[in-house]
């Protein structure tokens, strides 16, 4: 998935905020820039909170559908901490706009949502797929000034025309280059099933995903890195509606941002009772940071205990597991490395720790699917 090329399926991490980031884990390759300001304001971006410029900070994308809530890609938000996410509707230009913001009051994936390994490479996360790939996250207040996107009653058939608006990256090197500041539109024409299935060796789920692709031009237009969430749509009697979320391309076949290959949509018209019921079972939230205590010198053990939780935002977690980390932090992203066979509550510091920031990331599931919150790091010595 292209979170973030997915980020994985789509991209980067803050705090443990996978933005777009495997799952979740893609920007947009080709496509034209959206100069009016007046088109796509539905458009929301995914962002780590901090004091650096949107463009730095910024994940996946989604779509408003409510006042008081965007949709997503599942793989976007699973695993990630929702209390150290933000949300920028209609931010169209990321170094200049930066939107309506709105903090996160809740997150919950659509049930059934799990990444799918590929039959060609089933020990190679980044050929994974998707099957239901959707999530909603309700915003701290509503929008009230930017009209919500409406979600289509049926999905588009073959043959159909249908736009994708994205800000992810372009596939091409360069610091002005990487990731489109303007938001873009891609123009694509809906396959039918077996050109879907044809085109990669991963599982296609046809019951939640259908795809498309540029089908006109030489230099078509791909989904990339932090593309991963990001709205098509299609034209109905003049008005836009949402059709399409983006969750994987063609990394699932080997193929590179940039080089033609399907764009696969998670398909929210199949969802749109679960994406709009008043009331949605929502994970974990955690009102505090994990706590590291102990010795971190050389033979020294550190405990780890897992944070409060907020049972307004969140449903009590009904699993919570450890995992102990490295960490690099990289300007506002903070980078999380696993330490092998390190899931107990307990480390014992070793000579292969010396010097490295080490921190607790702990994992709670529920019905509403996964957070993942980091501690503060803990610099060891010996």
């Amino acid at each position: 998935m292209r979170m973030g090329w997915k980020t994985g399926i789509a991209a980067g991490a803050a705090a443990l905020v996978v933005l777009g980031m495997p799952g979740s884990a893609a920007a947009m390759s080709g496509g034209t820039p959206v100069t009016d300001p007046q088109v796509g304001r539905w458009v929301a971006t995914l962002a780590i909170p901090g004091d650096a410029p949107l463009l730095q900070r910024a994940g996946c994308g989604g779509a408003l559908v409510a006042p008081d809530r965007v949709l997503t890609a599942a793989h976007c938000v699973d695993r990630t901490d929702p209390s150290r996410t933000e949300v920028h509707v209609g931010a169209r230009v990321l170094s200049a706009e930066p939107g309506e913001v709105r903090g996160v009051r809740g997150i919950a994936e659509l049930p059934g949502y799990r990444l799918l390994p590929s039959p060609a490479g089933p020990d190679e996360p980044g050929l994974d797929s998707a099957r239901r790939d959707l999530a909603v996250v309700l915003l701290d207040r509503p929008v009230t000034d930017i009209a919500p996107l409406r979600i289509a009653a049926h999905r588009p058939v073959a043959g159909a025309p249908v736009q994708f608006f994205a800000h992810g990256t372009t596939g091409i090197a360069g610091p002005d280059a990487f990731r489109n500041d303007v938001l873009h539109r891609g123009d694509l024409t809906v396959l039918d099933r077996a050109g879907c299935h044809d085109a990669t060796p991963a599982a296609i789920d046809d019951g939640s995903v259908w795809c498309a692709a540029d089908t006109t031009t030489a230099a078509a237009v791909t989904g990339c890195y932090q593309d991963s969430g990001s709205p098509a749509v299609q034209t109905v009697a003049g008005q836009p509606e949402l059709v399409g979320v983006f969750s994987f391309g063609g990394e699932t076949a080997g193929r590179s941002c940039g080089e033609p290959s399907p764009l696969y949509f998670a398909d929210p018209t199949a969802f749109r009772t679960w994406i709009h019921q008043p009331l949605l079972p929502t994970q974990p939230y955690p009102a505090s940071r994990p706590t590291v205590t102990g010795s971190a010198m050389g033979g020294g053990v550190v405990h780890c205990t897992a944070p409060a939780w907020d049972l307004r935002r969140g449903l009590p977690p009904a699993t919570i597991a450890y995992q102990w980390m490295t960490v690099t932090v990289i300007g506002p992203f903070v980078i999380p490395e696993p330490i092998e066979g390190a899931t107990g509550r307990d480390f014992t510091v070793d000579t292969a720790s010396a010097g490295l920031s080490l921190a607790c990331q702990v994992t709670a599931g529920n019905a509403g699917g996964h957070s993942a919150v980091l501690s503060d790091p803990v610099i060891t010595t010996l």
